[in-house]
């Protein structure tokens, strides 16, 4: 009997078909659980997906990952001016011009540059690494005979951040900039760099200040969130749209940090800034979290500023990017009793009864905001009309909506009133206008503002027109 032998035919793996499998496992894989008790259970054979803690990780680092993107592949024909502006003092506006520039270098390298163009001396160079040896009054003096980048760069200094800062030698004085000043300055700056963050000083009237506005792209606007910081914001912001143009348009589009230096901050407060923010299209709002290196008040080192602060200034420079190209806000403002849960609030799992996914390493701590518009969903910023709307509401003449009867209009932006109320951030802003018992607890503009007519001034002007003198 004859045997016959079977033999098994070894075939050479498809190349192809090991390449689109592999692809298919790691697709797989990354819709899995990887870190916590979830992580630990699939390593041993288990397809579990991952818990709250790790998903909001994951969307975090894919929406930072994106805001990087944004930034690095930005090209513009023509070099991008960025105005950092907030008239209230220690609103944190030269934190705010280092912190957007470093984030911008860090991505695209080289080409970023600070420049201070506040009336007389600021903080810019002080709040820097090193010293000048040249300063922004030297730059200002030769200006004409700069002819080199190699030149130009004497009047900096670079930062271990590769940020170049045009500021004051710290400690002496130089003479007060005017709006030519800010504008030949930037002309220059703009040969040889790519992105120029602008650290105004506390004067919104005065020439540096509209020079700065002149050059300007994109107006970013650090807000404490505290009444003054946030009062000082809205009017410089209304003075803006009120003068149209360029300036509006700025105002409008303008990228809002809500900063935090450590102070106790009232609830309330904050809501009602955050409230009157969105009033002027303040749709962009980002949160730059506590940094205890920045409250230092001393040189700021990109390297020694938190990974969550880094990671919050990189989304806000993103949305300036976005500014520049004309896209819709990335962000959907929330409210702080709407924000979404955070890795200390979101509900544990069952299955992770040592709270291991509760607990990620610092690298995937979340950022408390800003927030991607691919994250956790928010408040919408343009609240939703009810099918039966208040009362006090009324309709927009532009649009035909029932809105808030705010300054403009909730969803096509249009000013329902030529009269700025500024005195809703105060419990007593009536007797503030020139009534009896003024208070003293409030800005000397404010107290300067009209009286609101009543129906006692009726019936004086009424007597007066008769011929009646009041005492």
């Amino acid at each position: 009997m004859e045997t016959q032998h079977q033999t098994s035919v070894h075939h050479a793996p498809d190349p192809a078909h090991t390449l689109f499998r592999s692809v298919e496992v790691e697709g797989d894989a990354a819709g899995l659980a990887k870190t916590g008790l979830r992580g630990g259970l699939n390593r041993i054979g288990f397809k579990l997906p991952p818990g709250a803690a790790e998903q909001q990780a994951r969307e975090r680092r894919a929406a930072l990952e994106s805001a990087r993107a944004v930034i690095l592949h930005s090209a513009f024909t023509r070099p991008v001016g960025v105005l950092i502006a907030n008239p209230k003092g220690t609103s944190g506006k030269t934190p705010a011009t280092l912190g957007l520039a470093s984030a911008f270098a860090a991505v695209k390298g080289n080409g970023i540059c600070a420049l201070e163009v506040a009336d007389d001396s600021g903080t810019l160079a002080l709040r820097a690494e090193g010293v000048p040896q040249l300063d922004l009054g030297d730059l200002v003096r030769d200006i004409t005979s700069i002819r080199s980048s190699g030149q130009l760069a004497g009047y900096a200094v670079q930062q271990s951040s590769f940020v170049d800062v045009f500021g004051s030698r710290p400690g002496e004085s130089r003479p007060a900039l005017t709006a030519d000043d800010v504008v030949n300055v930037s002309r220059v700056i703009d040969e040889y760099y790519r992105f120029r963050f602008m650290d105004s000083g506390n004067v919104v009237t005065t020439g540096p200040f509209l020079g700065a506005i002149d050059v300007a792209d994109v107006l970013v606007v650090p807000v404490m969130m505290a009444r003054d910081s946030g009062l000082k914001a809205i009017e410089m912001l209304d003075g803006l749209i009120a003068t149209g143009g360029h300036a509006a348009e700025l105002a409008r589009n303008a990228v809002i940090l809500r900063m935090t230096d450590g102070r106790p901050e009232n609830s309330v407060d904050r809501d009602d800034v955050v409230r009157y923010l969105e009033e002027r299209g303040g749709a962009r709002q980002f949160d730059i979290p506590f940094d205890a290196h920045i409250a230092e008040r001393r040189d700021i080192t990109w390297a020694k500023v938190s990974q969550q602060t880094q990671d919050a200034f990189t989304f806000a420079a993103a949305e300036i990017v976005r500014v520049v190209r004309g896209e819709a806000p990335s962000t959907a403002v929330a409210r702080p009793s709407e924000a979404a849960p955070t890795a200390a609030t979101s509900p544990q799992d069952d299955e992770d009864p040592d709270g291991a996914e509760s607990a990620p390493n610092a690298d995937e701590a979340p950022t408390p905001a800003p927030v991607s518009a691919a994250a956790a969903p928010r408040a919408s910023v343009v609240p939703a009309v009810a099918s039966d709307p208040r009362e006090d509401w009324v309709t927009c003449s532009e649009c035909g909506k029932q809105t808030p009867p705010y300054t403009y209009c909730s969803f096509c932006k249009h000013q329902l009133t030529d009269n700025v109320n500024l005195q809703r951030f105060y419990n007593r802003g009536r007797r503030a206008s020139g009534y009896a018992e003024p208070a003293e607890d409030l800005p000397e503009q404010l107290r300067a503002l009209p009286p609101v007519p009543t129906d006692d001034d009726s019936d004086d002007d009424s007597d007066s027109g008769s011929g009646r003198v009041s005492a």
